[in-house]
């Protein structure tokens, strides 16, 4: 029998190295690992603005090209918001709303479009109308509709009675889709989108995140017959570990519990019964809408190495689980937004359009989800690399080496050990009163990794780092020498892949800073 845990940590008081020693078990479980894992989700007021500037498409125009595939933007957006911007009762949008996504986005993006479920009075004509509008203007992108936001919070918000639950939305869910297959446009698009169910924002697990009390979730609206393979390709549902929703719960937000890979293990591990019921259902659970705190985030939290890191965690633990895609939020005057496209006033400073440290995560990811001709890979949480400051994962797949079977092709490594910098601490397009003060006494540690794999001694590896000057750092963060100009997203620098060749007996020993992870890949 393979042994499965082998940890060893010798990190004390006083001492600035650590030593893990890792094994990848021969008859580990494994999951599908997607070359389009990870994605964005756009508030449906800040896509004008995103679209006035040039950082978005900047940004992922430079990840398409290191994944060969690209992120899909869930965009259920307005062209003009009332009462404002950022609190929105009422979406209005013309049919030239929808023109120029297409123009906007590298090519190949995909897109899931909202359709209105709030609004079931006249036959449900506000969706009818987006759909049709959607379908003519986006063609082939267009992948997905979505039946309403969030619509496990109806209730709360006034817009169904108490009666509301999983049975009522599923007969609403099938009288809209019907309408929506059976129209003439519909009918007659030589492209035809199909559907993603659910989209519930309650987590199982943490009470004081229920808006309402009801029963919405994957294993309740399956069990009520939201069932149809050959319509529904997704089931999504949201998530968000921490809340500024409210003083209470602001209050606990931690810097320090976000980099922590045992909180992401219990915040993604609540939604295996749902992923469970979706793949009895014969379709994906995905994580439709996430990011680091709920109501747009925490500066000095969201922004930083750290959120960094937790992102690239979290994504990866999500996949090994069977999760098969995480949608991160963007809104443009959000504090855990990755790029924000326009300069904007908030809480008395200016703050410039730019990208900030936590989209280095998926700067990262693209070169770890990176795969030729769009080879299947499929990905494995290692259990000897499972403790709250170090995970790891292994990766199997063709490559450049065919196997018979999938083989391993690369190992991912994340310390996430909290290591606070003097340097790097700032960025105009953050709040400078969250830059932080903190910073870590004596010299930063060292981890060496230890891996024992079944490569044969020789084989030539590549190692590619996520790297910055701490967790609570702002700037000065890259992939490997490559980093993200401040305000344009223009990438800077090439990539500098470390090498070196496994040692006797399939041995790969490597060295991570506290607060880093690295990659480790078939040269």
């Amino acid at each position: 029998m393979p042994r499965l845990t082998t940890i060893a940590s010798l990190l004390t008081a006083g001492q600035t190295l650590a030593f893990s020693t890792v094994t990848v078990p021969s008859n580990i479980s494994r999951a599908v690992l997607r070359p389009d894992a990870y994605g964005y989700s756009i508030e449906p007021s800040s896509l004008s603005p995103y679209l006035q500037s040039t950082i978005a498409s900047t940004v992922l125009k430079t990840i398409a090209d290191i994944i060969g595939t690209l992120f899909v933007p869930d965009l259920d957006a307005p062209s003009v918001a009332e009462p404002n911007d950022t609190t929105v009762e009422v979406l209005k949008i013309r049919d030239d709303w929808f023109r120029g996504w297409t123009e906007y986005f590298p090519p190949g993006t995909d897109f899931i479009y909202t359709l209105n479920l709030r609004n079931e009075s006249h036959a449900w004509v506000n969706a009818m109308q987006e759909a049709a509008a959607a379908m003519e203007a986006l063609g082939e992108s267009l992948a997905l509709f979505e039946l309403g936001n969030e619509i496990d919070h109806y209730i709360n918000k006034g817009w169904r009675d108490d009666s509301w639950g999983t049975s009522e939305y599923t007969r609403q869910w099938k009288r809209l889709t019907g309408q929506i297959l059976a129209s003439e446009f519909y009918k007659q698009a030589s492209h035809q989108p199909l559907f993603q169910a659910a989209v519930f924002a309650d987590p199982p697990w943490v009470p004081d995140q229920h808006d309402e009390i009801d029963d919405f979730d994957i294993i309740n609206a399956t069990k009520a017959g939201l069932v149809d393979p050959e319509i529904i390709k997704g089931y999504a549902v949201h998530l968000y570990p921490q809340s500024t929703c409210d003083e209470v719960r602001r209050a606990r937000l931690s810097l320090d519990l976000l980099s922590n890979h045992q909180v992401v293990w219990t915040n993604v591990s609540q939604f295996i019964p749902q992923q469970e019921a979706a793949e009895k259902a014969r379709a994906p659970l995905i994580l439709g809408e996430t990011n680091s705190a709920s109501c747009s985030g925490q500066s000095g939290i969201s922004d930083t190495f750290g959120a960094a890191l937790w992102t690239t965690d979290y994504v990866l633990t999500a996949a090994s689980m069977g999760i098969e895609q995480v949608y991160f939020h963007l809104g443009h005057q959000s504090e855990y937004s990755a790029f924000t496209p326009l300069a904007y006033e908030y809480e008395g400073e200016s703050l410039t359009a730019g990208v900030r440290a936590n989209v280095y995560s998926h700067l990262f990811l693209a070169h770890v989800l990176a795969t030729k001709d769009n080879k299947p890979q499929q990905i494995s949480a290692l259990p000897s690399a499972n403790a709250s400051d170090f995970s790891g994962y292994a990766i199997f797949g063709e490559g450049k080496h065919k196997h018979k079977h999938l083989g391993l092709e690369k190992l991912v490594f994340i310390d996430m050990g909290v290591w606070n910098a003097s340097v790097g601490l700032s960025n105009p397009s953050t709040l400078s009163a969250t830059d932080s003060t903190s910073v870590s006494p004596g010299h930063r540690p060292t981890r060496d990794v230890r891996v024992q794999t079944s490569w044969p001694s020789g084989t030539k590896l590549q190692f590619i780092r996520l790297q910055g000057p701490g967790t609570n750092a702002k700037s000065e963060v890259d992939v490997s020498g490559v980093s993200l100009d401040l305000e344009s997203g223009e990438p800077v620098g090439k990539i500098r892949k470390e090498k070196a060749v496994v040692r006797h007996g399939g041995a790969v020993e490597v060295s991570l800073r506290q607060a880093e992870a690295i990659l480790i890949q078939l040269a």
